[in-house]
C-alpha cells in the first residue's frame, strides 16, 4: 500500500471501536489504525476508542452525537450504503464544523445476530426513544465482517443492521459500506479490508479537507529503539520458584503465580458468561469478567473408529470451583436450579505443549533464552495498554509459563505482526535486509497473494516465523534487536475456544458419575483439528489438541477443596448462553387425554445437524427427556397412559448426517436405543454409504414422503433446530422454505415471515459454523 506524507492534522476527532467474537474484528481494527496513522500522518493516541462497543459504553457513543454543530445532515438511505450509491454519501470538504468520525468494525455471528462485545450497546441503539437527530453530528464508516457460506441473508448481516440504525439515527455514512468474507483468497476477511480502505475509506478521508503533499513513500515508526509499553524484571528467587519445563504446564496452579494468572484470565472471560456462587449454584452478580471454572476430565475416549480419518472425542468435566472464591455472591439466591440450560456453550482455555514452548524458546535471542525460567515482572505503563493489541500479562510468571497458558504461539501471525516484526531484523545478518524487505512485502496489499501462500495454506505459525526469519535472534549475547519486552507486546493472546455442550444438565443429575459429590457435569463432542498442508507441512489446533492430550483422572475418590484443582487433567472453562435458550418444556395437560409416554410434550421438536453439530442438539434431546421422565415419575402415570399414542410421530425428531454409519455416526447406540423407546424419529443420512451421496437436507426433504416439514412445523406448531457446519445449515434452511413456501398463499416469502417469527419466540434457531 502506498504511503503518503499529509502536510495537515485531520479536522475530526477520530473513534474506532468493534465488535467481534473471536477477534477478526479486532484484526482489522488494529491494521486500520496503523495504516491511518501513516497515511495521514495522525498521532496513534489522537485516535479514541480502540476497544469494543460495551467497553466503550451505549452512554458514551450517545453522547458523541450531542456535540454543538449547526450543519444539518443530508438525507440518506440504506442503498447509499450498501449499494455503492455515493450521490447521497455527504461531503463534509465544504464545512469548518466539527464532527465526530466513528470507524467500525463488526463481525456477525451465529444466526445472523450481534456479537457479545456489541449485544448491550445493540440493545440501546434499538431503543424507540431515541431521537432521529441523535447522530446528526456523526459521521462513519464500517466494514462488516461475515461468511458467504452462510447465505446473502446471513452475510455481513450484524454490521448491515448497524449501519442502518446509525442512518435512521441521523449518522451519515462518509463511504459505502465495506464487507469482509471469511472465505475470500489470500486473507479472507483481511484481503477485502486492503480493498475497502484504499478504495473507499481513504479516498473519503482525503476528502476531508486534507492537504495533500507528495510523500516518500516511507513508512512511518521502526519500532526498533523505541520505548516499549512494558518493563520486564527478572526477580531474584530461590530455586524452589523457578520454572523448568516438566512444571510449566501447573505453574498457573502454583501458589507463587496462582492470583497473577487468575488476574489475566479475567480479561478473557465471554461478556455473558454465568456466575457461580462457591457452592457452583448459577448466581445472577455483576456483569464483571470474573475468572474461569475449573473442571477436571473424567473421560476422554474417540468417537470415531480407530483409523477414521477424524479424531472425534466425547469428553466429561467435572466442574469443582472457580480460580478464585466468588464471596461476593455468597448470600445470593440461585438463580436458577441448573448449573447451565441445554444447548449452552462452554468456553475452554487451552494451554500449549511443553514441546512447542522448547522449539519456541529455541529460536529467540539467545538474551531471552537465557531467563526463560526465572520469574519475571511484567509492569504496564500508566495510559499505555492499546485494546487494539492485547491484554495484560500476568505480572508475575515465568517466561516460559506465559508462553505454555498465555500467548498464542500456534496461531497465524497477521500481516500486522510481519510488519511490527520487520524492524528487528538484524542487518548485519548475512540475510537480514532480504528477511526484512519480505516481511514488509508480506504485510502489504500488493504481496497478499504471498501472504496467502506462505502463512495461511501452510498455516505457519509463530515458532515457524521464528525460525525461518533467523535474522530476528541474529547477534552475539544481546547483540539481538528483539528484547523480551517488545516480544511481549507483540505476541497474541490465546483466546477461549467455544464448544458446544453436548450434555443435558438434568439427565447428568439424574444419572452422575459414582464419585459426584459436588459441583457439576459438562460433556463436549471436540473434533480434532490436525492435518497436513500442501506442501506436507504438519499442524493442528491449539485446543482440539490440547484436550485430546489429557489422561482422565481414574480417582474414584476425588478429593475436593484447596488442592482439588493441581493436575494436568484440569482445565479451565466458562459457560455462557447459546443460541437454543428457548427449549420447549411445556407438557401437554394430562386431562386432555392426549399425553402419552411418546408424545408428551405440547411442542415437538425436530433437530437437523451434521457432525458435531450433534453435540448442542443431543443436549436439548436428553434434556426433554430427563424432564419427561422427571414429571411422569412425579405424577406416578398409569400403564394405559405409556401406551396410549394419539399421534402417530414421536416428540423429538432428529435428522443427523455423517460420512459412514460404521465410522463416525456419534453417539449412534443412543439415537437407536431411544428410537426402539418410540421417543425419537431418527432419519439418519449416512453420505457415503450409498453410491450416490445423501446429505441431511435431502434426507429432510424426502421424509415422510416429502411431507414431514409442512406437517412438523404448520400442523404440529413444531420447533425446528439446525446445527453444524455453515453449508449445511443454509441448505436446510432453504429447504424448509422451499418446503413451507409450496403450501403457504404467499409462497417463500411467508415462509421466510414464519420462520422469523418463530425465531423470535425460540421455536426456530441456527448454531453454524465455518
Amino acid at each position: 500500500m502506498t504511503m503518503t506524507a499529509i502536510a495537515s492534522t485531520f479536522p475530526t476527532p477520530i473513534t474506532i471501536l468493534w465488535a467481534t467474537q473471536s477477534g477478526r474484528a479486532k484484526a482489522c481494527a488494529r491494521r486500520s489504525i496503523r495504516l491511518i496513522t501513516s497515511n495521514f500522518g495522525i498521532a496513534s493516541q489522537s485516535i479514541g476508542g480502540r476497544c469494543t462497543f460495551d467497553e466503550f459504553g451505549a452512554d458514551r457513543l450517545l453522547s458523541l452525537g450531542r456535540i454543538p454543530s449547526s450543519s444539518n445532515s443530508s438525507e440518506c438511505t440504506r442503498d447509499t450504503i450498501h449499494d455503492g450509491d455515493k450521490s447521497n454519501v455527504k461531503d463534509e470538504s465544504d464545512t469548518n464544523q466539527q464532527h465526530q468520525l466513528l470507524i467500525l468494525f463488526v463481525s456477525t455471528t451465529g444466526d445472523a445476530e450481534q456479537p457479545s462485545t456489541i449485544q448491550n450497546t445493540w440493545t440501546t441503539l434499538l431503543s424507540k426513544s431515541l431521537s432521529p437527530t441523535t447522530f446528526q453530528n456523526t459521521s462513519f464508516a464500517l466494514f462488516a465482517l461475515g461468511d458467504r457460506a452462510y447465505g446473502p441473508d446471513a452475510f455481513c448481516a450484524a454490521g448491515r443492521k448497524l449501519a442502518a440504525r446509525l442512518v435512521q439515527l441521523g449518522g451519515n455514512p462518509i463511504c459505502c459500506l465495506g464487507y469482509g468474507d471469511d472465505g475470500s483468497l489470500n486473507g479472507g476477511v483481511f484481503a477485502d479490508l486492503d480493498v475497502w480502505l484504499e478504495g473507499e475509506l481513504f479516498p473519503a478521508l482525503k476528502k476531508k479537507k486534507m492537504m495533500m503533499v507528495d510523500g516518500d513513500g516511507v513508512v512511518e515508526g521502526s519500532d526498533v529503539g523505541k520505548e516499549a509499553l512494558l518493563s520486564v524484571e527478572v526477580l531474584k528467587a530461590d530455586d524452589t520458584t523457578k520454572s523448568t519445563s516438566d512444571n510449566a504446564m501447573q505453574e498457573w496452579q502454583d501458589n507463587n503465580y496462582n492470583q497473577h494468572y487468575a488476574n489475566y484470565f479475567k480479561d478473557s472471560c465471554p461478556p455473558t458468561a454465568y456466575q457461580y456462587n462457591e457452592n457452583l449454584e448459577r448466581c445472577d452478580g455483576s456483569k464483571d469478567a470474573h475468572v474461569p471454572l475449573l473442571g477436571r476430565v473424567t473421560e476422554n475416549k474417540r468417537l470415531t473408529a480407530e483409523g477414521w480419518m477424524q479424531n472425534t472425542r466425547h469428553l466429561r468435566i467435572q466442574v469443582l470451583s472457580s480460580m478464585e472464591k466468588n464471596t461476593s455472591l455468597n448470600n445470593t439466591v440461585p438463580s436458577a436450579a441448573l448449573p447451565y440450560q441445554a444447548g449452552d456453550v462452554a468456553a475452554i482455555l487451552p494451554s500449549n505443549p511443553p514441546s512447542l514452548v522448547s522449539r519456541f524458546l529455541a529460536v529467540l535471542p539467545s538474551a531471552i533464552q537465557s531467563i526463560a525460567d526465572e520469574t519475571i515482572q511484567i509492569q504496564y505503563k500508566e495510559q499505555t495498554i492499546d485494546n487494539s493489541t492485547k491484554h495484560p500479562w500476568p505480572k508475575v510468571c515465568t517466561l516460559r509459563g506465559l508462553l505454555t497458558h498465555c500467548a498464542d504461539i500456534q496461531s497465524l501471525p497477521e500481516r500486522e505482526d510481519l510488519f511490527a516484526l520487520s524492524s528487528y531484523c538484524n542487518l548485519n545478518h548475512e540475510q537480514g535486509k532480504d528477511q526484512q524487505n519480505k516481511l514488509i512485502s508480506l504485510s502489504e496489499t500488493s504481496g497478499a497473494a504471498l501472504y496467502g501462500d506462505y502463512i495461511i495454506r501452510e498455516k505457519r505459525n509463530w515458532v515457524d516465523l521464528f525460525y525461518d526469519f533467523d535474522s530476528i535472534r541474529y547477534g552475539e549475547d544481546k547483540g539481538a534487536l528483539l528484547v523480551l519486552a517488545h516480544l511481549l507486546e507483540l505476541l497474541p493472546s490465546i483466546a477461549p475456544r467455544h464448544f458446544s455442550i453436548a450434555s443435558s444438565p438434568s439427565f447428568l443429575m439424574m444419572n452422575p458419575s459414582s464419585n459426584l459429590r459436588q459441583g457439576f457435569e459438562v460433556e463436549l463432542c471436540v473434533a480434532v483439528v490436525e492435518g497436513t498442508t500442501p506442501r506436507g507441512r504438519s499442524y493442528s489446533g491449539c485446543c482440539s489438541k490440547y484436550l485430546e492430550s489429557i489422561v482422565p483422572c481414574k480417582d474414584s475418590k476425588l478429593s475436593y477443596g484447596n488442592s482439588s484443582w493441581k493436575g494436568s487433567d484440569i482445565v479451565r472453562l466458562w459457560i455462557y448462553p447459546g443460541s437454543f435458550s428457548k427449549l420447549p418444556l411445556k407438557p401437554l395437560l394430562r386431562d386432555s387425554g392426549q399425553q402419552s409416554l411418546h408424545n408428551f410434550y405440547q411442542t415437538p421438536m425436530m433437530c437437523v445437524g451434521a457432525g458435531t453439530g450433534i453435540a448442542p442438539l443431543r443436549s436439548l434431546i436428553f434434556e426433554r427427556e430427563a424432564c419427561r421422565v422427571l414429571q411422569l415419575t412425579q405424577s406416578q402415570p398409569s400403564a394405559e397412559d405409556n401406551v396410549q399414542s394419539v399421534r402417530s410421530e414421536p416428540d423429538n425428531i432428529l435428522v443427523f448426517g455423517c460420512r459412514k454409519k460404521a465410522m463416525d455416526y456419534y453417539y449412534g447406540d443412543e439415537w437407536e436405543a431411544l428410537t426402539q423407546s418410540k421417543q425419537l424419529l431418527l432419519i439418519p443420512a449416512f453420505s457415503r454409504d450409498q453410491e450416490h451421496k445423501l446429505y441431511v437436507q435431502r434426507a429432510l426433504r424426502e421424509a415422510d414422503e416429502g411431507s414431514l416439514i409442512v406437517k412438523h412445523v404448520l400442523e404440529r406448531k413444531g420447533a425446528v433446530y439446525v446445527a453444524g457446519g455453515s453449508k449445511m445449515a443454509r441448505a436446510v434452511k432453504d429447504e424448509i422454505v422451499e418446503g413451507l413456501g409450496a403450501v403457504l398463499e404467499g409462497g417463500e416469502r411467508d415462509a421466510k415471515k414464519l420462520l422469523n417469527k418463530m425465531k423470535r419466540t425460540g421455536l426456530f434457531s441456527i448454531e453454524a459454523w465455518s
